[in-house]
């Protein structure tokens, strides 16, 4: 059944950005994306397309992610509810993440959990889904020390 194939699809999209995200496989990332891809992360739109948006995570942008972040050492993000509605060669997605991050400010190591939902549209080109806008929205967000930590 198309729809089927079509959510696994979509859902795979998601699945790698994470990955990429995490691993910072900058290649892979770029492949999640449309060549026209507009971005908003918690309020700040990172337009111009995969270029702009490439730059964006590899911090060779203007424009900042708004959590200071410093030495990120580890990043895990587990995917929660996706819902995908698809409509043709188009989609519209929600995703429910939780967003480990471990940086190591001077004061040592420390744990954001972040409480995230990604809005997502989404096209089908050559047959593989691909984003072409993403909100990424704080809902909440917790700070931890990190107990046991192997520096990795």
């Amino acid at each position: 059944m198309r729809v089927d194939s079509d959510r696994w699809g979509i859902n795979d999209v998601v699945a790698r950005y994470f990955s990429a995200v995490d691993r910072r496989d900058w290649p892979r990332l770029r492949s999640c994306f449309t060549e026209d891809v507009e971005g908003v992360y918690e309020g700040v739109r990172v337009a111009g397309g995969v270029e702009a948006i490439m730059a964006f995570f590899e911090g060779r942008s203007a424009h900042r992610f708004p959590l200071e972040i410093v030495n990120l050492r580890v990043a895990t993000h587990f995917m929660g509810n996706h819902i995908a509605v698809v409509d043709g060669d188009r989609a519209s997605a929600e995703t429910y993440a939780l967003a480990h991050l471990v940086d190591e400010p001077p004061s040592g190591p420390r744990m954001r959990t972040r409480g995230l939902r990604y809005l997502d549209e989404l096209v089908k080109v050559d047959g593989q889904w691909l984003i072409r806008r993403r909100e990424h929205v704080l809902d909440w967000m917790r700070l931890d020390d990190v107990l046991d930590y192997s520096g990795k």
